[in-house]
């Protein structure tokens, strides 16, 4: 048994030989499981991520290369940096079986937190070491032992068996594990092969009928120094605390129990900079990136490349399958050949994770052999295929719709002044503005088609300030915006106008601060304050005609672009703001840690992806349905205009996620909204005389 902090942890015995070892607790569910290599991945690389999951409790944290002969003051040096960060520390710490193989579980009750140490020897950087991982994955070894008290034997089967059944345990809902397949290079070989065998894990991991899968997020572990630091002061240090009590243990630079006077060098280089990866739901098109060169299936399963546009659209649904017209496609493990088939059933073989950047990462094990990690949809004998990716291979594809074009309303303002919103109540988004002091409204017809302009009520207020939402709580969409005395709103079903609240007053044409209005729950109360930046900051103004509502954050240049959304799930307002270096945001849920911008825009080797410049053409909803708003606009990254989304991952965005292609031409406005009652935003975008719109999924 292990001591921590002088205290033997406490637990039942089995008879081990000799032996006497403790068993360990059963495995709960967990909302949060993260699988990663070493025992200070989480603590470095998934930061600040992990430590907010682990403090809200129903976590679980894999440590797959963990086997060390230190491995035991590793361990401890981890559950100290744990009861650092949730203020626990009554650790029960044994083992259990795991698809036949026993691995140590330590469970930190009540913060709800599990431990689970695989004991697989730590290899070199190269994976050149005997025992390395990625000499198991690629065949060059056999078999391996693992390190502990109770030693496994480990094959690669054996490796992908075992984390397959602790994804079933936790039943999580997300899944964080490390760069797939190093696919971004400079990384580490235990790294790449863990964040690979996580992902198959997923695939293979059998999930209730009608249900998903969980959402996936890959961090890079390496090759981040070129890129901006992500962490600013306040959040750095608090992980950094964390991390301290880590340090201090196992770098011996302070008693086991006490934090390090400082972390080291790499792991403060290392935990400034955040940078993942996720995955999402398309349908549309299937080509080459880039290219006029589309995916089509043969009547009889092989896949073809033909000139776009292709006779038949694709479809990648949330269980992972990837649809061609009434068929599936799904990987022949014979030799890795992609077929058509009418199996369509959820299984390793027929899934399929499409991340941000457009690789099409599939499910199914590779044979052990040398080349990439893992199979992703490639270009095999100048067919599609299931191709070996990594460092070296990593095709890119887009899997868009082509844009729905209807001509734009009669007498209908662009920019700003438009709205797209459901205020008639058919679940349809109309286009609304406000023209010579009238609220006027275009009907939705569910496509990105809108009927002529009809009159909802007198609303005399800065027409840029317009927003719709459901201010009072019944269920009905409001239109709200600002005039010399405040915030006034034409309320629902009636369009009566109120007077609603003193914040934002001021006379005069419309600036930064009418333009980043938008109507959000921000205290998760069901009704939508009326958010954006006052003189003082940023505010959400309630339903009160006394007071002006407290300041969220002082932090956002005034003159500056400024967005308005739930970017965290947590159902309380968030907001992002453009800053000569990127886009930086404020999550309410680390208010208590900073009310600062954080960097979040996407890098990679130094280049930042491209941010909207303005809110004119881009806006911030949820596009993709997983409850966080997405940064999205209109782009032209060397291949035409482009509607790209920046993905909230809760903490940062992932990168530029490509939703549809635009003719070519110039484009005045960009608008969110549900035009089908899917609960998605859709995007509608014009050109001074037609609308074309992309539905979300």
């Amino acid at each position: 048994m292990r001591s921590l902090l002088g205290v033997w942890i406490a637990a039942a015995v089995i008879g081990c030989g000799d032996n006497h070892l403790p068993i360990g607790q059963e495995l709960l569910h967990s909302r949060d499981l993260a699988i990663v290599a070493h025992s200070d991945d989480d603590l470095v690389y998934l930061q600040p991520d992990q430590l907010e999951r682990t403090r809200r409790g129903g976590a679980t944290i894999v440590y797959v290369t963990d086997g060390r002969d230190d491995a035991d003051r590793r361990h401890s040096g981890l559950m100290l940096a744990y009861s650092a960060a949730t203020g626990f520390a009554d650790w029960q710490c044994g083992w259990m079986p795991i698809a036949d193989h026993f691995v140590e579980h330590c469970r930190l009750e009540d913060a709800r937190l599990s431990l689970v140490f695989l004991g697989y020897p730590e290899g070199d950087p190269a994976g050149t070491d005997p025992t390395s991982i990625a000499r198991l994955w690629d065949g060059s070894l056999t078999v391996a032992i693992s390190v502990g008290d109770l030693t496994a034997s480990y094959t690669r089967e054996d490796l992908i068996a075992v984390l397959t059944e602790l994804v079933v345990l936790t039943q999580p809902n997300t899944v964080r594990t490390l760069d797939l397949a190093g696919v971004h290079g400079l990384d580490h070989a235990d790294h790449a092969i863990t964040g690979a065998a996580a992902l198959i894990a997923v695939a293979a991991a059998e999930v209730e009928p009608g249900q998903a899968p969980p959402e996936v997020i890959t961090f890079r572990a390496g090759g981040n120094d070129a890129d901006p630091a992500t962490l600013i002061d306040p959040l750095f240090d608090r992980s950094a605390g964390v991390l301290a009590f880590y340090d201090g243990c196992v770098e011996r630079t302070a008693p086991c129990g006490e934090p390090a006077p400082a972390i080291t060098e790499e792991h403060a280089t290392s935990l400034r900079r955040r940078y993942a990866t996720s995955f999402r739901f398309a349908s549309g098109q299937l080509r080459v990136a880039g290219s006029e060169s589309c995916v089509v299936a043969a009547a009889d399963g092989p896949l073809d490349i033909v000139p776009c546009p292709a006779p038949e659209s694709w479809s990648l649904t949330p269980d992972g399958l990837l649809h061609v017209g009434d068929r599936c496609l799904e990987t022949i493990a014979v030799n890795g050949e992609l077929l058509a088939t009418s199996r369509c059933t959820p299984d390793a073989v027929s899934r399929f994770f499409l991340d941000d950047e457009g690789h099409i990462w599939i499910g199914a094990v590779p044979p052990a052999a040398a080349g990439g990690a893992l199979y992703c949809l490639g270009i095999v004998g100048n067919r599609p295929g299931a191709a070996r990716c990594g460092p070296e291979l990593a095709p890119l594809w887009e899997l868009t719709p082509s844009p729905i074009e209807h001509p734009r309303p009669a007498g209908l303002p662009t920019g700003r002044a438009v709205r797209l919103a459901d205020v008639d109540g058919d679940d349809r988004a109309d286009l609304c503005a406000v023209i010579g002091g009238k609220l006027r409204c275009s009907p939705g017809d569910g496509t990105g088609g809108f009927g002529p302009l009809v009159d909802k009520a007198t609303l005399a207020v800065e027409p840029e300030s317009l927003v719709i939402g459901d201010v009072d709580g019944d269920g009905r969409a409001d239109a709200c915006g600002r005039d010399s005395s405040g915030l006034a709103c034409a309320v629902a079903p009636s369009f009566i106008v109120e007077r609603w609240s003193p914040a934002f007053a001021r006379v005069g044409p419309a600036d930064a601060s009418d333009r980043s209005l938008a109507a959000i729950d921000s205290d998760n109360n069901g009704a939508a304050e009326i958010c954006g930046v006052s003189f003082d900051g940023v505010i959400c103004a309630q339903h009160d005609l006394t007071q002006l509502p407290p300041v969220r954050s002082p932090w956002p240049d005034r003159a500056a672009p400024l967005w308005v959304g739930e970017l965290d799930g947590d159902r309380r307002a968030d907001w992002c703001s453009r800053t000569p270096t990127g886009i930086a945001c404020g999550v309410d849920l680390l208010s208590n840690v900073t009310t600062d911008g954080v960097p979040w825009t996407y890098s990679l080797s130094g280049i930042l992806d491209p941010t909207p410049d303005d809110v004119v053409t881009s806006g911030m909803a949820d596009v993709d349905g997983d409850g966080r708003s997405d940064l999205c606009g209109i782009f032209d990254r060397g291949t035409g205009p482009q509607i790209a989304c920046a993905r909230s991952q809760g903490f940062g965005f992932g990168p530029l996620a490509l939703l549809a292609s635009l003719p070519d031409g110039t484009y005045d406005a960009l608008w969110l909204g549900d035009l089908d009652g899917d609960g998605l935003a859709d995007v509608c975008v014009d050109d001074g005389t037609t609308l074309y719109c992309v539905p979300a999924r």
